[in-house]
């Protein structure tokens, strides 16, 4: 479940005079005996919030704040109606006041959290989370929230479960956290169990979005694609890392389009990007023409490969896309996510591919001269830290160190394939161990480049990053170092996915245990290079 969708889920309460805010309750104050000038409005903001009507709800707790500029409930109202109307700054604003004025007011520290997470400032939320826990260890809600946030959006996968585990504790029954722990039996890698658990939450709730979505999750670990798929389509409700679209063109069911053409906008990441574009050749078989988007860099990359559509960047508004779409004859659209439910239903829809993505002939010949005169053996590229805190970076992501009995065989040549700048690394292992990696910027800085130099290598070997799509996109052999437990797309066990034939998964047998490994990827690949 997303940031977003978690926040659009949420709808916090106002505090009253003689209660809480939260799910669970806290030892109510004392009676407000302000004269009615001040209990009017007050009373007024708490009846136009339930209602929803956040603007009169403003206005209400506003005028409280001219009477009484000390009123902490008034303060945590106002900025939860802000909240609620996207005015985040306002927001955050309001719960400090309402903190200045009421030290110890851990509800206002929970709506606070929630603010800041709607503005990304994730250290700000987990800080504010934990100051509401000292102040009330049992709340149920921060418990939640705070889980949620350490295992979606840091490193902190194993904290932020066991807060959800308190949370549930506490609130069995509340279905905001059931669905949390959904997410987490998945991500611990017992798929079936929250397959179950959110089987039980639909039933009671069938409209939540958020569970659809752990659910899909669930089935795709499991291969269960003609069930998952439908459920995939959550994401689009949920708010997470699909960014709803302005677009006005009806959606595809997969039907011939009747000469017009079919726009395939882009969604989520490169890797994803990538992945569901094997899915293009058969949108373009059954739609006739397309219009494909894409992230700007895989302009190139695209174009070359899909050469029978029309290929454009994501432009900065979708008011730019749509103009480009009428012009070019568009009269459907559909996201490149939601492929898959038409054309990838059973494993056996999967294509056994050499590759679906072409690069540049001419640099792959500059690739591999360059390449060539390195001398015989193979020739390796190697990727060793993939994704940021928010996508599990640090369990997905090795060190050099660990690298040393793979990088140490014989008849092989490894070449950088990570990302970013890595020269300063690369020079202090090879001072430490007498290992040589070849780092050329050049092919690093631009994609097409970068799928050129891997078409010209003889393998490439990476833990879990947009270059795992990239080279079995380009039917390149690939072996992934992958974490435990693992995304949905690398399924519950096995050395094979489905997307690419050219890839081969070497699982951790338990989480941060990367020695055995290694030390199987050195054995194959001597095995390789003596071949």
């Amino acid at each position: 479940m997303s940031i977003l969708a978690w926040l659009e889920s949420l709808r916090p309460r106002p505090t009253s005079r003689t209660g809480s805010a939260a799910a669970d309750a806290r030892p109510p104050e004392p009676a407000f005996n302000a004269d009615g000038a001040v209990r009017i409005p007050f009373e007024a903001g708490l009846a136009a919030y339930s209602g929803k009507d956040y603007v009169n709800a403003i206005a209400c707790f506003s005028r409280v704040l001219e009477l009484r500029h000390d009123d902490a409930d008034a303060h945590n109202n106002l900025g939860m109606s802000y909240l609620q109307t996207g005015r985040f700054e306002d927001a955050i604003d309001s719960f400090v006041l309402a903190i200045h004025f009421r030290p110890r007011f851990p509800e206002a520290l929970h709506n606070q959290a929630l603010a800041a997470l709607q503005r990304r400032e994730f250290a700000q939320a987990v800080c504010c989370l934990e100051r509401a826990l000292e102040q009330r260890p049992e709340f149920a809600a921060a418990h939640n929230t705070l889980g949620y946030v350490l295992t979606h959006q840091t490193d902190e996968f194993r904290k932020g479960a066991d807060h959800v585990r308190r949370a549930l504790e506490l609130t069995p029954e509340d279905p905001e956290v059931m669905c949390n722990y959904c997410a987490v039996l998945t991500q611990e890698g017992r798929a079936a169990e929250a397959l179950d658990l959110c089987e039980t939450l639909l039933a009671r709730h069938p409209e939540m979005h958020e569970a659809r979505l752990n659910r899909s999750f669930a089935q795709l670990k499991l291969g269960r694609f003609d069930l998952a798929w439908a459920d995939y389509e959550a994401r689009k409700f949920s708010l997470g890392n699909y960014s709803p679209r302005a677009l006005p063109f009806p959606e595809w069911d997969g039907e011939a389009s009747g000469g017009g053409k079919l726009l395939i906008y882009a969604e989520q990441g490169l890797g994803d990007q990538i992945m569901f574009g094997s899915c293009v050749p058969d949108a373009l078989a059954h739609a006739g023409g397309c219009l494909i988007e894409c992230a700007p860099s895989l302009l190139k990359l695209f174009s070359r490969s899909f050469a029978h559509a029309i290929v454009t960047a994501r432009p900065p508004d979708d008011a730019s896309l749509v103009r480009t779409a009428r012009a070019a004859g568009v009269i459907r659209q559909v996201a490149i996510g939601s492929l898959p439910a038409l054309f990838r239903r059973h494993r056996s829809d999967f294509p056994v591919h050499g590759g679906y993505l072409r690069a540049d002939s001419a640099r792959t010949d500059y690739w591999k001269n360059r390449l060539a005169a390195l001398g015989p053996g193979l020739k390796v590229g190697i990727s060793w830290v993939g994704g940021a805190p928010s996508t599990g970076g640090s369990a997905r992501s090795t060190q050099l160190a660990d690298w040393q009995p793979v990088l140490r065989q014989a008849n092989c040549h490894f070449v950088n394939l990570q990302y970013g700048n890595a020269a300063a690394e690369l020079g202090d292992f090879s001072r430490a161990h007498g290992v040589s990696i070849h780092d050329w910027r050049d092919a690093i800085e631009d994609y097409d480049e970068t799928a050129a130099l891997v078409t010209a290598l003889d393998l490439v070997i990476t833990v879990q990053t947009a270059l795992v799509h990239l080279a079995g996109a380009l039917g390149k052999p690939t072996w992934v170092v992958l974490q435990t437990p693992c995304e949905w797309r690398y399924g519950e066990a096995g050395e094979t996915m489905p997307w690419y034939p050219s890839v081969r998964l070497f699982r951790q047998p338990q989480p941060g245990e990367w020695r055995s490994v290694m030390a199987r990827i050195a054995q194959d690949i001597e095995r390789l290079a003596a071949s």
